[in-house]
């Protein structure tokens, strides 16, 4: 028996020229079932026709799984429908079909879809695998989804869901499944997964984990984090991103994985993460240690400066925490970047941030984005230039994107003031390409 394993090719392109990452979780995947058959894991994203590529390659595979959260889903049922075509069976797993399982199972996209592995999905993928090879049905494997018989069309099964894992039960990442190993990078340099924990107690309104693991905390043992960080830097990684869903919320846990992290004389990795603003602005001495252990760089879950929005999104008191944490990160010559929600019911154009995809009770849904457009070449102006420390970490890489940027923008204004173009016309052109984050000044 034969897998293939393919990661969304659908990404956002702004984010994609600063970092491609590949996918912990197929490789995770892979390591659960590579005992049983052969599986390769394809990180597509980072192709210019992924389609063709799949259409080459799937020929031969027996089942071929697909991950897709919501903005990812419909380019995920395309790939779906080249395996079907190629006589696999199909499965999806993540974000999207595991919370829409039953809408999808009514719905016409089942046609395309064998089974759903719903929630964490190492267990439940492993069974499916074992049933399969055996010949045996599906019913009763925990967190599946399946058509019973010659029930396409009839809706789909659904078992019962999976408790979640013991972590200590969970096999380190397979990266050897990988078909495709370069053109990964944050900044220039190769980069890789990490996860040190999964899960989070904390109840954000707009946040969908809760929904996968409950408000749940594991965490791996710091020596397997450890053993899995040289792992990733024997295939290749000079760069570790640790994508745990809230890694501050055990500060002291993560002070004890930097110091782990000097003991083995790992400091020359550059290690990057997503985390709580109040997490880092809790501990001075926490974000003290991640420099010393080589974090170059956080993105902070800010959200909003607006304490109305804060409150309704159950962020409580995070603006009190932003402007702590950042002064936390620059002392240590990190990165910081951060995440904001625009968009949010009472929202007008003062409350917006970088990125939108909702209507307001003040704004429709194009006036938003055009806002927040406009926004990105007011922030990026010759302030942020003089202090960012991108230039001073990743010299070649800035340097590279100034060269490209810069005539970019001397044609825009050039042709703004001989009113051949106006914004209007650069916002389209923005929106068409899925490159949001040029704007105009």
């Amino acid at each position: 028996m034969k897998l293939l394993l393919l990661s969304s090719p659908v990404v956002q392109l702004d984010f994609d020229r600063i970092a491609r990452v590949p996918n912990l979780g197929l490789a995770s995947l892979a390591a659960h079932v590579d005992d049983l058959c052969t599986v390769h894991v394809a990180d597509i994203h980072g192709l210019k026709n992924h389609r063709e590529y799949v259409k080459k390659i799937v020929n031969g595979y027996d089942l071929v799984g697909l991950t897709a959260m919501s903005f990812q889903y419909q380019e995920a049922l395309a790939l779906a429908k080249i395996a079907k075509l190629s006589g696999a069976e199909t499965v999806f797993g993540g974000y999207h079909p595991t919370l829409a399982a039953e809408e999808i199972g009514k719905s016409g996209d089942a046609a395309l879809i064998d089974f759903i592995v719903r929630g964490e999905g190492e267990a439940t993928f492993r069974e499916l695998v074992q049933a399969k090879l055996a010949g045996k049905s599906p019913r009763g494997i925990l967190g599946l989804s399946y058509h019973e018989g010659e029930g396409i069309g009839k809706g789909m099964v659904h078992n019962p869901p999976r408790p979640l894992l013991k972590v200590e039960e969970i096999r380190m990442p397979k990266r050897d499944a990988r078909l495709l190993t370069r053109g990964f990078y944050s900044f220039d340099v190769p980069i890789d997964c990490v996860e040190t924990s999964r899960g989070c107690t904390q109840g954000c309104k707009f946040c969908s984990i809760n929904l996968m693991y409950g408000r749940r905390f594991r965490r791996f043992s710091i020596e397997r984090v450890i053993e899995d960080i040289l792992d990733a830097e024997a295939h290749g990684a000079g760069s570790i991103f640790f994508p745990d869903d809230n890694i501050t919320l055990d500060p002291k846990r993560l002070e004890r994985l930097c110091q782990a992290i000097i003991d083995a004389n790992l400091t020359h990795l550059r290690y990057k993460t997503q985390a709580s603003a109040s997490g880092i602005a809790s501990s001075k001495q926490l974000v003290d240690k991640m420099g010393e252990a080589g974090f170059d760089g956080v993105f902070l879950g800010v959200e909003s400066i607006n304490k109305r929005n804060l409150e309704f999104l159950g962020k409580g008191k995070m603006s009190n925490d932003a402007e702590k944490a950042v002064q936390n990160l620059q002392d240590n010559n990190i990165i910081d970047s951060t995440g904001l929600i625009g968009g949010n019911h009472d929202d007008d154009e003062e409350d917006l941030g970088l990125h939108a995809n909702l209507r307001t009770r003040h704004l429709s849904e194009e006036e938003v984005q055009f806002i927040t457009w406009q926004m990105n070449a007011r922030y990026y102006d010759y302030e942020w230039l003089r202090y960012n420390k991108v230039k001073r970490l990743y010299p070649r890489w800035f340097a590279s994107e100034i060269r490209r940027l810069a005539p970019f923008y001397a044609r825009r204004k050039l042709e703004l003031a001989l009113g051949r173009r106006t914004a209007r016309d650069f916002f389209q052109e923005d929106l068409a390409s899925g490159e949001l984050c040029k704007g105009v000044t």
